[in-house]
């Protein structure tokens, strides 16, 4: 499915309702433009977790995450590292 669209003015451009609504982006979901260097872009819709989802831990062993509705946490490392470059 494609969709063509003209930037704004100020180079902004309007994700279509049916986009918005497939992925459930709201004004405050974040969304990462990641320039391909070879004319296209990639646009990425992240997901938050609930902060009550979460549980922090610091013992003996070290610090760490783990969450409840089970993301792996070196999944969550490596989405992060693919994002940042």
């Amino acid at each position: 499915m494609n969709f063509t669209m003209l930037p704004s003015f100020k180079g902004q451009i309007t994700i279509p309702a049916l986009l918005r609504e497939k992925y459930k982006i709201g004004k405050d979901t974040p969304i990462v433009i990641q320039d391909n260097d070879n004319g296209t872009m990639t646009i990425k819709i992240m997901k938050m977790v609930d902060q009550d989802d979460v549980v922090y831990r610091e013992d003996e062993g070290g610090v760490g995450l783990s969450f409840k509705k089970g993301i792996d946490p070196r999944v969550l490392i490596k989405a992060i590292k693919d994002i940042d470059g």
